[in-house]
């Protein structure tokens, strides 16, 4: 009897911890990034055009939790493209509709992993874009790819953690790719007056 109520006791432990999801889950907002470096008068003369971002991510799972996984619905590509328009817009990088070079991309990876555990459970998130910028006859200039990764452990974790989560990671791959210097030169030399 004893041995009973020690098993029930940890399965019920257990599946307290565990994570509940929906069948589906919808691609998040990318989080604010943090640590955009202004450039003052320098990303001012700066123009860039946000193009659309595809997804090319090589299945439709966001997140996966044990074994089970749980697919995206709807688009994947417009949050990043409005987080990079946002990014570019906080680095006081003028974004305009034309004569500037175009920004576009694919999202190659955003997902999260789930390990339920006691007292809490782990996840751990990572997103991957590739990006390349085209000058006024399109011919590229340059291209990039660029990560970001996000963790997080808590005892309730849910999906409103991990679409948070999923946020952070994409910000610090929109974050890479909005602070590397080698495309903000080829935003300078792509210049369209």
């Amino acid at each position: 009897m004893k041995n009973l109520f020690f098993a029930l006791l940890v399965v019920f432990s257990a599946s307290a911890c565990a994570p509940e999801f929906g069948l589906e889950m919808q691609a998040p907002p990318v989080s604010a990034v943090q640590k955009v470096e202004p450039g003052g008068a320098e990303a001012a003369a700066l123009r860039v055009k946000v193009g659309s971002f595809e997804d090319a991510r090589s299945a439709l799972t966001i997140v996966t939790v044990d074994d089970r996984e749980i697919p995206t619905v709807g688009s994947v590509g417009g949050p990043v493209q409005e987080a990079f328009d946002r990014a570019f817009r906080d680095a006081g990088v003028r974004v305009v509709r034309r004569d500037a070079p175009l920004l576009q991309g694919e999202v190659v990876e955003w997902k999260a992993n789930i390990l339920p555990g006691f007292p809490s459970s782990e996840a751990v998130a990572t997103a991957k874009v590739r990006v390349s910028l085209k000058d006024s006859e399109s011919h590229v200039i340059y291209r990039g790819v660029f990560n970001g990764e996000a963790t997080v452990s808590h005892p309730l974790l849910d999906e409103d953690h991990v679409q948070e989560l999923l946020g952070q990671a994409m910000g610090g791959a929109v974050e890479a790719a909005v602070n590397d210097e080698v495309l903000r030169a080829q935003l300078s030399r792509g210049r369209i007056e």
